[in-house]
């Protein structure tokens, strides 16, 4: 795929099939073709960038959640939840080189297994990461607490932890369906929990091996 980042929009470049404006800077993606326009800022690339990804992961069984995503024992661990729930606390709360980040995950179902890439979209932890992916243990909803415990999520529940935390920029009915249609597929093939932890690393006792 050919991606450029450009002062003004081409006329004759081939019709876009998802546009997307933010702050006066213009996303067009194609199936060969994918331009930024009127890029001023860092900001405006990263968070085009973002709404790229979300839109091309929904042609390939896959989607973004804030979420951090730490590996461990080959497993991806990943907790989701709005800003403040705790999602750079457990990062840095977790073995060293084991995060793939803490605030953007990307989640997809290849081969099937849904596996659990990091991103370059980093919140507070902002670490290295690595062009890595692993198998998904679990997603964990994180609520902060005096004490560590984990509570099973039937699917449905799950769904709705998700449903809020998921990037997706469309408002078209048909993509909005397929994104639906993914979920429904991660929901039944993830385990769901929710996490009960306090700010310490003992939370990784209560979680399943």
């Amino acid at each position: 795929m050919y991606i450029a980042l450009n002062d003004g929009w081409d006329a004759e470049s081939q019709p876009a099939e998802f546009a997307y404006e933010f702050e006066g800077a213009v996303l067009r993606a194609g199936s060969s073709e994918t331009r930024f326009d009127g890029v001023r800022n860092e900001y405006a690339l990263d968070s085009l960038l973002r709404v790229l990804l979300s839109w091309k992961l929904a042609g390939c069984n896959g989607f973004l959640l804030h979420a951090a995503t730490v590996v461990r024992n080959g497993k991806a661990y990943v907790f989701t939840g709005r800003s403040g729930a705790g999602k750079s606390t457990v990062a840095s709360l977790s073995p060293e080189g084991s995060v793939l980040t803490d605030e953007i995950s990307l989640l997809r179902f290849e081969n099937g297994v849904w596996r659990a890439y990091g991103t370059p979209f980093w919140g507070e932890f902002r670490a290295a990461g690595s062009n890595t992916s692993a198998p998904v243990k679990g997603i964990f909803r994180l609520v902060q607490a005096a004490e560590n415990r984990v509570t099973t999520l039937r699917p449905m529940e799950l769904l709705r932890v998700l449903l809020p935390n998921v990037l997706f920029f469309s408002a078209e009915p048909q993509a909005n369906r397929r994104l639906l249609e993914i979920l429904g597929q991660a929901v039944e093939g993830i385990s769901g929990y929710e996490l009960a932890f306090r700010k310490d690393p003992a939370f990784w006792e209560v979680l399943p091996e």
